[in-house]
C-alpha cells in the first residue's frame, strides 16, 4: 500500500477517535508523565525513543492499557507489525469495546500481510456506527488493501573491476610433484573488468491460518571485457511454505540453482534448506538455517558430481531501528567422485549495518573460514587445507521516490593454503544501479 496514503488514513483513524481509549470505560493511566512524554517523542518521529521509554512500564503493569496501546504504537512505527498486534490483542482480550485499539489492530494486521483478518477489524468498527470521517477512511483503507501487491520485481546493472579474474595464484612458481613449476602467464593472476546485470522477483501469498507460500526467483550475468571464458550467467530459484507465529518464524522452500561460465554449462544443484528465527527480545534475534543439495558438473566428466551440506546459526542484534549488528557460525561438508575434493569446512562471519543521513547506509561483513579436503592429489603428499579471510564493503543511498538504489561495494579475499597453486589475493570493486518495481 502506498506509504502516504497510510499515513493519511492512519491520521484520520486517530483525529475522528481522538480522546479517551473508550468513554464508557477511561484508561487506566498510572504513570501519566512518562505516557506523555512517550506521546511527545512519537509526534515528534522518535518512536524508539519513545518505545524504550514506555517498555519498562509495561513490563511493571501489563494491564495499563494506555501505556500499552502507545507501546503498539511505537512497535507499528518501528516495522514490527507482528509485536504491535500481540498488543492490541491483549488489550482487546480484556477490553472488547475499543475502536480505535481494533482500528489499529486492523493496520498492525495489514502490514502483516494478513488482509482478511485487517477486515475483521475494519468491520466491526464500521459495525458500530462510528463518526462519518472514520467510517470514510475506513472504506478507502479496506479498497487500498485489495490493490496491494503480493509480488515485488527488481532489476540492476552495474560495473565491476576484478584483480584476479580466474583466482590466480600470486607466486609465479609452483611446487608440483616436488619440482617447481613455471606457470603461463594465462594461469597467474589476471586482472579484468565489465559489467553486471541482474532481474529477480518474489512472491507472497497468505493462506490459511498462519501458513504463507513464498517464493524467489533471480538471474545475474557477469561479462568480461576481452575474457569471454570467465563469463558466468547464474539462475537461482526458492520456493516454499513459511510458517509465522508470534515466538519463531520458520520456511522450508526447495532450492534451484543452473551455473553456466564461459557460455557453457558448469553446474547445477537442487536442495532444500529449512530455516527458523526466533525473537530473543525486543532487539535479539536468533536465526538457524541447514541447507542440503545434490550437485551435477558438466565438467571434469563429472568428478565434482555428489552432495553438499551446511549447518548456519547465528544471532543480531538491533541497536537501533536502522541498525544491526550479526554474528554467525557456519559448518559445511561436501562429498564427491574424488576423494582429494571431498572436504570439510568451518567459518565465522560478522556484520554491522547503520543507516546514515541523507539516505545513506553502510554494510561491513568481515569474516574467515578454514577448509580441510579428505586427501591429497596426486601432486602432492600433503592433503589441501586452506584458510580464507573475506571482507565486504557496501554504501549505498536510496531514492524512494523514483525507486531507485545506487551502491558502490568492495569485496576482498584472500586464500592461504599449504599448497602455493592455491594461494591469491583478490578484490572486486562494484557500482551499481537497482530498480525495484
Amino acid at each position: 500500500m502506498n506509504n502516504m496514503l497510510k499515513t493519511i488514513l492512519a491520521a484520520g483513524f486517530c483525529l475522528a477517535l481522538a480522546g479517551p481509549l473508550t468513554a464508557a470505560e477511561p484508561a487506566a493511566i498510572s504513570t501519566p508523565t512518562v505516557n506523555a512524554q512517550a506521546a511527545g517523542l512519537l509526534e515528534q518521529g522518535k518512536a524508539q525513543e519513545a518505545y524504550d521509554l514506555l517498555l519498562p512500564r509495561h513490563a511493571a503493569d501489563a494491564g495499563d492499557i494506555e501505556t500499552a496501546f502507545l507501546l503498539g504504537q511505537c512497535a507499528l512505527k518501528l516495522n514490527r507489525p507482528a509485536e504491535a498486534a500481540g498488543l492490541y490483542e491483549g488489550i482487546l482480550a480484556k477490553h472488547k469495546n475499543l475502536p480505535r485499539v481494533r482500528l489499529e489492530l486492523g493496520r498492525a494486521y495489514s502490514d502483516m500481510g494478513d488482509v482478511q483478518k485487517a477486515k475483521e477489524q475494519f468491520l466491526a468498527v464500521l459495525g458500530g456506527s462510528p463518526p462519518p470521517m472514520v467510517g470514510e477512511n475506513i472504506g478507502k483503507y479496506m479498497a487500498s488493501m485489495e490493490t496491494q501487491k503480493n509480488w515485488n520485481a527488481r532489476a540492476s546493472f552495474g560495473y565491476i573491476s576484478d584483480s584476479n579474474v580466474n583466482a590466480g595464484p600470486t607466486a609465479a612458481t609452483v611446487l608440483m610433484f616436488g619440482v617447481p613449476f613455471q606457470l603461463s602467464k594465462g594461469a597467474r593472476e589476471t586482472s579484468g573488468h565489465g559489467y553486471t546485470a541482474g532481474l529477480g522477483g518474489g512472491y507472497l501469498r497468505k493462506l490459511k491460518g498462519d501458513f504463507a507460500l513464498q517464493g524467489d526467483a533471480q538471474y545475474s550475468r557477469t561479462r568480461y571485457a576481452g575474457m569471454s571464458n570467465f563469463d558466468s550467467d547464474v539462475l537461482s530459484g526458492s520456493a516454499g511454505l513459511t510458517l509465522q507465529k508470534k515466538t519463531f518464524i520458520l520456511s522450508l522452500p526447495l532450492l534451484l540453482e543452473s551455473v553456466r561460465i564461459g557460455h557453457e554449462r558448469y553446474n547445477y544443484a537442487l536442495g532444500l534448506s529449512p530455516q527458523v528465527m526466533i525473537p530473543l527480545s525486543e532487539r535479539l534475534v536468533a536465526n538457524a538455517s541447514v541447507v542440503a543439495q545434490k550437485k551435477r558438473y558438466y565438467v571434469g566428466g563429472g568428478i565434482r558430481d555428489g552432495g553438499l551440506w551446511s549447518a548456519t546459526a547465528g544471532a543480531k542484534y538491533y541497536y537501533r531501528q536502522d541498525g544491526f549488528l550479526q554474528a554467525s557460525y557456519r559448518h559445511g561438508a561436501e562429498g564427491t567422485r574424488a576423494n582429494y575434493l571431498d572436504n570439510h569446512s568451518d567459518g565465522i562471519t560478522f556484520s554491522w549495518y547503520t543507516a546514515l543521513p541523507y539516505g545513506f547506509a553502510l554494510y561491513l561483513a568481515p569474516g574467515v573460514s578454514y577448509t580441510k579436503y579428505a586427501e591429497a592429489e596426486a601432486a602432492y603428499a600433503d592433503s589441501r587445507k586452506d584458510t580464507q579471510y573475506n571482507a565486504v564493503a557496501n554504501l549505498s543511498k536510496d531514492f524512494p521516490a523514483a525507486g531507485l538504489s545506487a551502491a558502490l561495494g568492495y569485496t576482498f579475499t584472500r586464500n592461504e593454503s599449504n599448497i602455493g597453486l592455491y594461494e591469491y589475493d583478490r578484490g572486486q570493486f562494484t557500482a551499481q544501479l537497482s530498480k525495484a518495481f
